[in-house]
């Protein structure tokens, strides 16, 4: 069972290694139209915050004055997985927006893992240092897949710096009655896809002949919502021109990382009880990498204060401006009644 969930913990990094055999092409004129389209407009402002030697690239939209919102990306996903319409629907509503790269992604630093290893609970304090360096005493959390696991662990080692919790994409962070559980043949059948299709191949440091392979992973991963040119292949064009670090040359440091996290599963049974910040759950009722039953409710189940949102044709990702739509509101619905 802790390989199962080591998988599903680490699943979102391997999610930007496609399988380059299956089909998603795209004329070159189709590419350079997508790639001229631009998004909507957004002013935001950067700075690299500094933690010891640890250098993390952060990026602010809206007014500092207004209530605060972290948001944190998976294993291997840089800042701008959170797009700018995305954001902007939050900045229009009167939020402080806070995007990040992680550690060994985008632009903040690589760090020697063999000599300063590093785990979620060092990522959790990560985030507690953005919010200090902004001089922000609490904050609303929006993590995605491996994002949401680290949100757990900050609302249990922060839990007066949360105005709230959304995840999305995530399951529980410590061992449950549910993940103790196999999974069916169905879901194992489901989750054996994923795993062939994204363990079949490597992208290239050539973004044109890897954006097939990118599109036609991600496509699987949508579920039934349908992927989203512009939003895909601006996140996946970021991967190479937005990165101090080569494709794929940091994914050793996360997998590591990861491991640790499921190795020590059952070592967190009793985290939930110590959360009681205001937490929403929104899980894919498709998403065939955090599967619906051991993943979002599962952690509904040992959060009983917790609110589950299933969406049942969403995937793990959602490159789409509808989906993105679906869950800002869920999010704001969620924030105006706590």
């Amino acid at each position: 069972m802790l390989i199962i969930n080591f998988i599903l913990f680490l699943i979102n990094f391997f999610s930007i290694h496609p399988v380059s055999t299956l089909t998603a092409s795209l004329s070159k004129k189709d590419k350079i139209q997508i790639e001229e389209k631009p998004q909507n407009a957004i002013l935001t402002s950067q700075k690299v915050v500094k933690i010891g030697e640890v250098e993390l690239w952060t990026e602010a939209l809206g007014n500092p004055k207004n209530p605060p919102i972290l948001l944190i990306s998976g294993a291997g996903s840089h800042a701008h997985f959170w797009s700018d319409p995305f954001c902007k629907k939050f900045v229009d509503k009167g939020y402080f927006v806070i995007r990040y790269d992680n550690r060994d992604v985008g632009l903040s630093s690589a760090v020697n893992f063999e000599k300063f290893p590093y785990d979620l609970n060092d990522l959790a304090k990560d985030a507690a240092a953005i919010l200090d360096n902004y001089g922000l005493k609490k904050a609303h959390l929006i993590g995605h897949s491996m994002g949401g696991y680290i949100a757990q662990l900050f609302a249990v080692n922060y839990p007066d710096r949360l105005l709230s919790v959304s995840v999305i994409g995530s399951g529980p962070a410590g061992g449950t009655t549910e993940l103790d559980t196999p999974p069916t043949e169905a879901e194992k059948k489901l989750f054996d896809e994923a795993l062939q299709r994204m363990f079949g191949n490597r992208p290239s440091k050539n973004f044109e002949e890897s954006l097939d392979g990118f599109l036609t992973l991600w496509k699987f991963l949508h579920g039934k919502v349908d992927l989203d040119l512009q939003l895909a292949i601006a996140y996946a064009k970021d991967m190479y021109i937005r990165s101090k670090h080569p494709i794929g040359a940091r994914r050793g440091v996360h997998f590591s990382v990861m491991q640790k996290m499921a190795d020590t599963l059952n070592q967190r049974r009793e985290i939930f009880s110590k959360i009681h910040s205001p937490f929403l759950i929104i899980q894919g009722g498709e998403d065939p990498l955090i599967l619906p039953r051991r993943g979002g409710v599962a952690l509904s189940k040992v959060l009983p204060h917790s609110k589950l949102e299933l969406i049942p044709e969403m995937g793990h990702m959602f490159f789409n401006p509808s989906l993105e739509d679906k869950i800002a509101s869920l999010i704001f619905q969620f924030h105006s009644s706590h």
